[in-house]
């Protein structure tokens, strides 16, 4: 299916995707129309004008091809998904700031049952993903679960390569040597978290046999920036099981933040050829771990 006039799509608006109706196309091959009240970032894009199914009109805006999904089933469960990690979230969140009533405290203290597993009570911090960072992740979700691809290994550049490249870029314009104290730390401790993480946090399960081939390797000499870019969006996750003060706590939103900034002007780093093919050898055995 093409994306053309008036033909259904999906939209990004924020993390979810939308049931759209395209009402213009620019900048396809061969083709020229009047470019008046397209932005002037897009101008030399490929863009669409859409209108989000059931919003005013007021909401109908031009938006770039990355930000657009073809009508079709597999996006259509992708929108689903979506929807229901955004409710599972929000879910979450909910209980962690609900307070148990005493009553039911003490009642459960009697019944004699086997304990629940405590909800994370430490320090809640919220980093600030890009929007194009966010539609990274999704194509990599896609591309690993349905595609199922694998990133290609050793990476170049690796998580170390690109901490110590982002380190040397930003200290040398910070002339604060508490600043600069408090970047080179906080790239340790990434490094660090990004070692420790990997296996159990920030896997897919098809990725986990591929990673039995480096288990012996200091795993940020060998993986690269899509799975950097997971684990800053688990550092809420992270920090919330530790004892973090709120001092440290805004140390690391400060730095995540940057960072990740940082990493969304790095056009190069995120591309499908990245990721490779696999034989129906390994998906057989990737699956059935």
């Amino acid at each position: 299916m093409s994306l053309e006039v008036n033909s259904k799509c999906l939209a990004f608006h924020g993390p979810l995707l939308y049931a759209a109706k395209i009402l213009k196309v620019h900048n396809l091959p061969g083709e020229s129309e009047d470019k008046e009240g397209i932005p002037a970032n897009l101008i030399d894009k490929e863009c669409y004008y859409i209108h989000y199914q059931g919003w005013k009109s007021s909401w109908d805006e031009w938006v770039e091809r990355d930000r657009i999904r073809e009508w079709n089933d597999d996006n259509l469960a992708l929108k689903k998904k979506l929807v229901e990690d955004a409710r599972e979230s929000q879910a979450i969140k909910k209980k962690a700031t609900t307070k148990p009533k005493k009553a039911d405290s003490k009642k459960k203290k009697t019944a004699g049952a086997a304990p629940e597993e405590a909800a994370p009570t430490g320090p809640r911090i919220i980093v600030h993903v890009p929007h194009e960072l966010k539609i990274v992740l999704v194509d990599d979700w896609e591309l690993i679960t349905k595609d199922k691809k694998l990133v290609s290994l050793p990476c170049r550049p690796t998580v170390g390569e690109l901490l110590d490249k982002y380190y040397k870029e930003i200290s040398s314009t910070e002339t604060s040597p508490v600043v600069q104290s408090q970047l080179q730390e906080y790239c340790k401790g990434i490094r660090l978290y990004f070692d420790q993480c990997l296996p159990a946090m920030l896997l897919y399960r098809f990725e986990r046999l591929q990673l039995a081939d480096y288990a012996q390797e200091p795993l940020h000499t060998v993986y690269g920036a899509i799975h950097l870019l997971r684990l800053l969006t688990t550092l809420p996750e992270l920090v919330a099981s530790t004892s973090m003060d709120e001092q440290s706590c805004d140390v690391i939103v400060t730095q995540t933040d940057r960072l990740l900034l940082w990493l969304a002007q790095q056009k190069d780093l995120f591309h499908s050829n990245l990721y490779e093919n696999t034989s129906s050898q390994y998906e057989g055995v990737a699956l059935g771990m």
